[in-house]
């Protein structure tokens, strides 16, 4: 009788506190869910940062109070000593690679095990998800393949021209801003802007003659979210990632990218109706997929250059180029106006190597100067914070017997690693000479990653490098930059963004050198 009594009683609990009940359950299993990950470095005897619920690591991040580059730096620190170690991002693990022999091992080596990045894996458009950034396995690698040889020697020496004709512009736009304060990031912004337009979309897009053309505006909001869209986008990135699958979502502006994608389809029709033949990055992709296709109907082979592939990898080519370039350049300036004798340094190597010469291909290679000057500053200044790499094929750590499954991420922390004065002393200080003759020599490549490590490097890296050589050779012969009010440094970054932006702008004053060469050639 008791028992039944008892079981009577337990009944009438739960009939009448039900609710109480699945509230609990609910918090159980979410508790469950968000923290079930949290033994993963443990069980594998990786040291590793302790997670929050919800959150994992990412807490300074999402108070503000640190940027993604410093929340990176004081995660290689806190991870120093040790060949890797682990952090939490939400309830995904993230086994971060302090090892720099590891590194070329899994960026080269055994990249086979590493081909993919982390994508959001949503409904984006195909005209961004065929990007080379999207794409993986043997998709990537056939695109890529492809694209290759569209950053060959020759077909660079084409290109230089319209390179040539944007610095050009450039020089007479900022003539307006002689003695006057000027903030540098949109201002360059506007002509790697132009070298992108004219060398991927093979268009005039106004930029640096037009303050409102709408190539210029458009362009520039392709990154541009509304705040609830980011809040929401966080939450379902850090709560139920698995949802993204469903929606369509993408980190780019939807809207700004279709009318880019529109410019460019103009941009085809025009030229198919005309039947001119340009030697930008379009018409070299309209011939490959014409040859491709020529091919294949004898061959059999797959198809890689369909439309929306094309469409693709021009947008990532003006996406990435006008952001990386215009922090490069932007940055560059910001150290030459704080740096009186290095910008003597710099304008007196430039003046010696090209006075009264053509500037061709060959002579901006020889501006060794110039590059290690460069090349330091995206030491300092690199534009992504870490690199990151997705498990393929279940691999073993060399040296170690921990087991790395398919579809675990790992990270290689650009930053930190230019920023360890092991690697760079006195990482603080921009020394042109780290990238110059034996020291350059001496150096790991791995220890240098502003543009990646291995296959999945930057493909467009020779063309970043051309194009901001020229436009800095156009600028330090025709202004000298300095210091002004608003100048900030040293640099504080946006604690907001994912990309590298300084939190106030970069600004320096400009001065016109009265009767200087008015062309780079």
């Amino acid at each position: 009788m008791e028992y039944f009594s008892g079981s009577k009683k337990l009944l009438a609990f739960i009939v009448e506190d039900w609710k109480l009940l699945l509230f609990l359950t609910i918090i159980f299993a979410l508790y469950f869910y968000y923290t079930k990950t949290f033994d993963f470095f443990e069980k594998k005897g990786i040291y590793f940062m302790k997670p929050v619920i919800l959150f994992g690591n990412l807490g300074p991040r999402l108070r503000g109070t640190k940027s993604f580059h410093e929340f990176q730096l004081d995660a290689y620190k806190f991870f120093k000593g040790h060949r890797y170690g682990g952090l939490f991002e939400g309830r995904r693990p993230l086994l971060t690679i302090m090892d720099p022999e590891l590194i070329k091992i899994i960026t080269i080596r055994d990249f086979d095990h590493f081909t993919d990045r982390i994508t959001l894996n949503s409904r984006e458009p195909r005209f961004w998800s065929r990007s080379l950034l999207n794409l993986k396995g043997s998709e990537w690698k056939g695109v890529r393949s492809t694209l290759t040889p569209v950053f060959s020697s020759s077909r660079l020496r084409n290109m230089l021209p319209l390179v040539d004709l944007c610095s050009q512009q450039m020089v007479e736009y900022l003539k307006q801003y002689d003695k006057k304060d000027v903030e540098m990031k949109k201002t360059i912004g506007r002509f790697t802007l132009e070298v992108i337009g004219a060398c991927a979309f093979g268009i005039k897009g106004g930029a640096l003659t037009d303050e409102n053309a709408h190539f210029l505006k458009v362009a520039e909001k392709f990154d541009y979210m509304p705040l609830p869209k980011r809040l929401f986008l966080f939450a379902i990135l850090i709560f139920m990632p698995t949802l993204l699958r469903y929606i369509n979502f993408s980190f780019l502006n939807l809207e700004s990218t279709k009318e880019l994608v529109r410019i460019l389809n103009v941009a085809k029709t025009e030229r198919a109706a005309s039947n001119a033949k340009n030697s930008d990055f379009l018409q070299i992709l309209i011939d490959f997929a014409k040859k491709e296709k020529k091919d294949s109907e004898s061959t059999k082979s797959e198809l890689h250059l369909d439309d929306d592939t094309i469409d693709a990898q021009c947008l990532l080519f003006l996406i990435a180029g006008y952001e990386t370039s215009s922090t490069l350049l932007s940055f560059a300036i910001h150290e030459l106006a704080t740096k009186p004798d290095l910008q003597t340094k710099l304008r007196e190597h430039v003046t010696e190597m090209t006075e009264g010469k053509q500037l061709d291909y060959d002579l901006l290679a020889k501006l060794h100067y110039l590059e290690g000057f460069l090349l330091e500053t995206l030491r300092m200044y690199p534009p992504l914070a870490r690199v990151d790499r997705v498990c393929t094929k279940p691999y073993v750590l060399p040296g170690s017997s921990i087991q790395v499954n398919v579809g675990d991420v790992l990270t290689i922390p650009v930053y930190g690693i230019h920023m360890d004065p092991e690697y760079y002393p006195e990482p603080q200080k921009l020394i042109p000479e780290r990238f110059m003759n034996e020291e350059k020599k001496e150096r790991a490549s791995h220890l240098y990653l502003a543009f990646g490590s291995g296959p999945r490097n930057c493909i467009g890296l020779r063309f970043a490098m051309l194009s901001t050589k020229m436009a800095m050779v156009a600028l330090i012969k025709n202004f000298t930059f300095s210091t002004c009010e608003k100048t900030e440094h040293p640099i504080q970054f946006d604690k907001r963004s994912l990309l590298l932006k300084p939190k106030s702008g970069l600004w320096v004053r400009l001065d016109a050198i009265q009767n200087p060469e008015t062309s780079t050639n």
